[in-house]
Formats: C-alpha cells, structure tokens, sequence
C-alpha cells in the first residue's frame, strides 16, 4: 500500500486574502440591496422638494445663458435676440 500525500494547506496569508474579498462582497452586495426602498406615500414630499431637483438653478442658468449670449453678441437658438450691448 502507497501512501496518499494530502494535499497542501493554503498559507495563512492566502486564507486572510480570501476571507477580505469575501467580506468586501458581503459588503458589495449590502450597500446594494440597502438602496432598493418602498417610498410611502407621505414620504414623497421629501423627494419632490426643490433641492432634489438637478434643474433647480433654472433661474441662475437663465441669467448665464443671457450673460454668455450679451458676450458672444449671439443668441445659441433659443429665441432670444439683441446684440453685442447687453439691450434687448
């Protein structure tokens, strides 16, 4: 009868490199299924204010557009008219 050599154990680095990726995927999949949430109906306040919206600054951007056309002496077809002088 032939002895059967066992196999190699990992060394210990290797099996704390493992259990690192295992965590940081335990992790992954946390933060991932934490953003999935039922909004109630009262809740969706919050979610329509103002501050939610990416466009909020529409007044601001309608200042700039204006600004940037007055310099340029053009309007960029958005209707707008008037010349090099600020007047419209």
């Amino acid at each position: 009868m032939t002895a059967v050599p066992l196999p190699e154990r990992p060394p210990a680095a290797k099996i704390h490199q493992r259990r690192f990726y295992i965590l940081c995927l335990l992790l992954a999949a946390a933060l991932g299924l934490s953003g999935c949430v039922a909004v109630k109906p009262y809740q969706r306040e919050y979610l329509a204010d103002r501050i939610m919206d990416f466009s909020a600054d529409q007044s601001e951007d309608g200042i700039e557009r204006h600004w940037v056309e007055t310099r340029e002496g053009s309007s960029g077809g958005l209707g707008g008219s008037g010349g090099g002088c600020a007047c419209n």
